[in-house]
C-alpha cells in the first residue's frame, strides 16, 4: 500500500500548486487594475475589491476540497486494511479458492477494483466494491461451512448406524473441504474404534470355534473397552472368565493329585496355592490340604538322614543345617545329625571370622589387628578339612599376615641437628641418613629443633615396597 500512498499524495501536491499558481494571477491581475486605474481614489476602491473577491472565493474552495478529499483518503485506507485483515486470510485459503472458484473470484475482483479506485483518488467507490467483495466473501465462508456441516452430519449418522466405511468417506470429504475442522480427528478415532472392534470380533468367534477359553477372554476384555455400553458383551466377558477360571481350577487340582502321588510335595504345594488363589472348592481345597500335610509327617527320616550325610561330604553347610532342623523336628535325639549340624555352623562362623580380615587387609597393618586374625586363624584350623572355602580363607589371610610381618628396610635422611621420632616405634634422635626395619603400615614421623618451626611428614610403608626414603629436617626458623 506504500507506493499507492506516494501516488495519492503527489497528485495532492499537483492540484495544490494549480490552485496556487490560480491565486498569484489572480494578484497579478489586481496589481495591474492598480497601474492602469489611476484616475481616482473611487475607481481604484472598487477595482481593487472586486479583484480580491475573485481572487479570494477559489483559494478558500480549493482549501476545503483539499481537506474532503484526504479524510475520504483515510477512510478508503482504513476499509482496505480493516479487509485484509478480516477477509484476505479466508479468501487466501486454497480450499476456499477450490470450493467455489467463481464466487472467490468475484470477491477477489471486487477487492481489486477497490484497489484500483484508491489508486485513481476515486475514494467513493472504493467502500463500493469492497462492500461488494465483503458481501460475496461472507456468502462463500457461509457456504463453505455449511457444506463442512453437511460432511460431519452424514459421517456421524454413519457412525451411529453402525457403517464405519460410509463415515470414513464423509470424513474424506469434510478433510477435502476444511482440513483445519477440529471434528476430523473424534471422527477418526471412532472410525478406528469400529475397526479395533471388527478385528477383535473376528478374533473372538475364532476363538469360540477353537474353544481357546483365554483367547475369548481377551477378545471381549478388548470389545468390552472398546465398547463399554454394551451390557450383552460384558456379559459374555463375565461368562468366559467363569468358564477360564473352573479350567484353571480343573488342572490346579490335577497337578495337585499327581504331585502327592508321586511325592513332589513343593510343586503339590503351589498347586494348592493356586486352587486357593482361584477360590476352588473349600472341601476341595481342605482334602488336598490333609494329603500334602500326611505326606510331610511321613516323609522318611532315613531319606532326610541320606540326604544329610550326602551334603555334608559336599560341604554344603548352610543346606546342612536347614535339613538338619526339618529333620532333628522328627528325630530329635539323632546325635550324628546334631555333630553334622554344629559343625556347620562352626564352619560358617570360621568362613565369617575370617572374611572380615579377608575383605579389608590393609587393617592388617595395625598389631592390634594382626593379632586378632592370628586368634580366628587358631580357631578356624581345626575345621579346615571340612570346607575347601574355608581352607582357601585360611591360607589366604595367612598369606597376609606373613606380608604384614615382613620388616620393610626404610632409610631416614636429616641435617643432623634436627631431634627426629617415629610416633608409636622409637625416638631417632639428630643423624644424617638411618635406616631401620618397619612393618607395613602409616607411620608419622616428626622433626623439632630448638629455634625452628616442627616439621610432620606421614609415611606409608607397602608390604611390596623394596626401598623407601624420606628426608625429614627442621629448616624454617621461628
Amino acid at each position: 500500500m506504500q507506493p499507492e500512498q506516494s501516488s495519492l499524495d503527489e497528485q495532492l501536491k499537483k492540484q495544490t500548486q494549480v490552485r496556487q499558481s490560480q491565486v498569484g494571477t489572480y494578484v497579478a491581475i489586481a496589481l495591474a487594475s492598480v497601474l492602469l486605474v489611476a484616475t481616482g481614489i473611487a475607481a481604484y476602491y472598487f477595482t481593487t475589491l472586486e479583484v480580491q473577491q475573485q481572487a479570494s472565493t477559489p483559494t478558500e474552495a480549493a482549501g476545503s476540497a483539499v481537506e474532503a478529499n484526504e479524510q475520504h483518503r483515510e477512510q478508503a485506507q482504513q476499509a482496505i486494511l480493516a479487509y485484509e485483515q478480516q477477509y484476505q486470510p479466508l479468501l487466501a485459503r486454497s480450499q476456499i479458492q477450490s470450493f467455489a472458484p467463481a464466487k472467490h473470484q468475484q470477491a477477489t475482483q471486487a477487492y481489486e477494483l477497490a484497489l484500483q479506485a484508491f489508486a485513481q483518488s476515486q475514494f467513493r467507490e472504493v467502500e463500493t466494491h469492497l462492500k461488494h467483495s465483503i458481501a460475496m466473501a461472507e456468502k462463500l465462508q457461509k457456504r463453505w461451512l455449511e457444506a463442512a456441516d453437511s460432511w460431519y452430519q452424514q459421517a456421524e449418522q454413519a457412525l451411529t448406524q453402525q457403517r464405519p466405511q460410509e463415515a470414513q468417506l464423509y470424513v474424506q470429504k469434510l478433510t477435502a473441504v476444511n482440513d483445519q475442522d477440529t471434528r476430523i480427528k473424534e471422527l477418526q478415532q471412532r472410525i478406528d474404534g469400529f475397526a479395533q472392534q471388527q478385528h477383535w470380533w473376528r478374533v473372538y468367534q475364532g476363538a469360540l470355534a477353537e474353544r481357546d477359553v483365554p483367547k475369548q477372554v481377551t477378545a471381549l476384555q478388548q470389545l468390552v473397552q472398546v465398547q463399554p455400553n454394551r451390557d450383552e458383551l460384558k456379559q459374555k466377558l463375565a461368562a468366559a472368565q467363569e468358564s477360564l477360571r473352573q479350567n484353571q481350577l480343573s488342572s490346579a487340582v490335577e497337578q495337585a493329585q499327581q504331585a502327592l502321588q508321586q511325592q513332589q510335595l513343593q510343586q503339590a504345594q503351589q498347586a494348592i496355592s493356586r486352587i486357593a488363589q482361584l477360590q476352588g472348592d473349600k472341601s476341595t481345597l481342605a482334602l488336598l490340604k490333609a494329603q500334602l500335610a500326611k505326606q510331610q509327617r511321613q516323609l522318611s527320616t532315613e531319606q532326610t538322614r541320606a540326604l544329610l550325610l550326602q551334603t555334608s561330604e559336599q560341604q554344603q553347610w548352610q543346606q546342612v543345617i536347614r535339613l538338619a532342623e526339618q529333620y532333628l523336628q522328627q528325630a530329635p535325639g539323632d546325635s550324628t545329625i546334631t555333630a553334622l549340624a554344629a559343625r556347620g555352623r562352626e564352619v560358617l562362623a570360621a568362613k565369617q571370622n575370617l572374611n572380615v580380615y579377608l575383605t579389608r587387609p590393609q587393617r592388617l597393618s595395625d598389631s592390634s589387628v594382626r593379632a586378632q586374625a592370628e586368634q580366628a586363624l587358631t580357631r578356624a584350623q581345626p575345621l579346615k578339612p571340612y570346607s575347601r572355602d574355608l581352607a582357601r580363607g585360611i591360607d589366604t589371610l595367612r598369606a597376609h599376615l606373613k606380608e604384614m610381618s615382613t620388616p620393610v628396610q626404610i632409610t631416614l635422611l636429616s641435617d643432623g641437628e634436627t631431634q627426629v621420632r617415629i610416633f608409636g616405634v622409637e625416638r631417632l634422635g639428630e643423624f644424617t641418613e638411618k635406616t631401620l626395619p618397619l612393618l607395613p603400615g602409616s607411620y608419622t614421623i616428626e622433626g623439632r629443633r630448638s629455634g625452628y618451626v616442627t616439621v610432620k611428614e606421614k609415611l606409608i610403608v607397602n608390604s611390596d615396597s623394596h626401598s623407601v626414603s624420606l628426608t625429614i629436617a627442621c629448616t624454617k626458623r621461628i
